[in-house]
C-alpha cells in the first residue's frame, strides 16, 4: 500500500487525496462517514479533498436519498494524471503501469444498484470513456448521436484512442454525424463503422451500448457527463436512436 501511495504522491495526489482513492478502490462505493472511518480523515477535510479527486477524474458520485455516494474511476484514468507530468516521469511509465495493473486487481465487481455516474471535467469525461472501453464487447453494437462540430472537437485526438480499441475489439458502431463533418466521417468510416448524416445544432452528445446510455456536453468552461446503466433508459434511446438512423442521410 505504501507503494501505492508513493506513486500516486508522483503523479500529483496528496498523501490524503492517495489515502482517499485507495480507499474507494477498495470500498468501491462509499459514503464519507465511512471514508472518513477508513483513511482516518477528518470529516472536515474530507469534502475538499474528493472535490480535487473529481477535478483530477478519479472520483465520481451517484446521489441516493439525498445523500452523495462516492465510486472511484477506473485506474486507467491515472495515465492521463501521468501525461501531464510525462516530461518529469518519462523514465517512470513502466513503474506507473506495473502500479495501474495491480491497483486493477483490487476492483471488485460493482453492486446491481450503482445506476448511473455523474463526471464533471475534462478529465473526468476521459475516465467515463475508459468504463465505456472496459465493458463493450463485439457482440454489441455502439450507437452515437453526436452534436454540432463543436461539441466534440476538443476531444477528437483522445476519440481516436477509443476508435482504435473500438476496431481491435471488433466492435461495430453507427455514428450520426453533421452534414460539415464530411472530412472526420471519411476518416472514421471502415468495415465496423456506419456512418450517417443529420442537421445537427444542439451541444449534446449522447450513445448507447448494451444497457448503458451515455450523455454529454464538452462545449462550455466545465464539461459534464452522465454514465447510466439501466435497461428502460438504454432500450428507449436505442428506439429512438434507431428511428433517426432511418432519416439520417448517407
Amino acid at each position: 500500500m505504501e507503494k501505492f501511495q508513493e506513486i500516486l504522491n508522483k503523479i500529483g495526489l496528496t498523501n490524503q487525496e492517495s489515502r482517499t482513492y485507495l480507499a474507494l478502490l477498495t470500498l468501491q462505493e462509499s459514503q464519507t462517514g465511512k471514508l472518513c472511518k477508513e483513511t482516518n480523515i477528518a470529516s472536515s477535510n474530507i469534502y475538499k479533498i474528493l472535490d480535487s479527486l473529481m477535478r483530477k477524474g478519479l472520483v465520481s458520485y451517484r446521489i441516493k436519498n439525498n445523500i452523495k455516494i462516492f465510486m472511484p474511476a477506473p485506474p486507467e484514468t491515472l495515465n492521463e494524471l501521468f501525461l501531464e507530468k510525462q516530461k518529469k516521469l518519462e523514465n517512470e511509465r513502466l513503474e506507473i503501469n506495473e502500479v495501474i495493473q495491480s491497483l486493477k486487481k483490487k476492483e471488485i465487481e460493482k453492486e446491481p444498484f450503482s445506476k448511473y455516474k455523474y463526471f464533471e471535467g475534462f478529465n473526468a469525461l476521459k475516465s467515463m470513456w475508459y468504463e465505456i472501453n472496459d465493458y463493450m464487447n463485439k457482440s454489441m453494437l455502439l450507437r452515437i448521436h453526436t452534436s454540432k462540430k463543436e461539441g466534440y472537437e476538443r476531444l477528437i485526438g483522445f476519440y481516436n484512442e477509443h476508435h482504435n480499441l473500438r476496431k481491435k475489439k471488433q466492435i461495430k458502431e453507427r455514428l450520426i454525424f453533421p452534414f460539415e463533418e464530411k472530412e472526420l466521417a471519411k476518416k472514421r468510416k471502415n468495415k465496423f463503422t456506419e456512418i450517417k448524416f443529420m442537421n445537427l445544432k444542439e451541444d449534446v452528445e449522447w450513445g448507447i451500448i448494451g444497457d448503458w446510455l451515455f450523455i454529454q456536453y464538452i462545449t462550455g468552461k466545465i464539461p459534464r457527463a452522465f454514465l447510466i446503466k439501466d435497461e428502460k433508459f438504454a432500450n428507449a434511446h436505442k428506439e429512438v436512436f434507431d428511428k433517426l438512423w432511418l432519416l439520417a442521410k448517407k
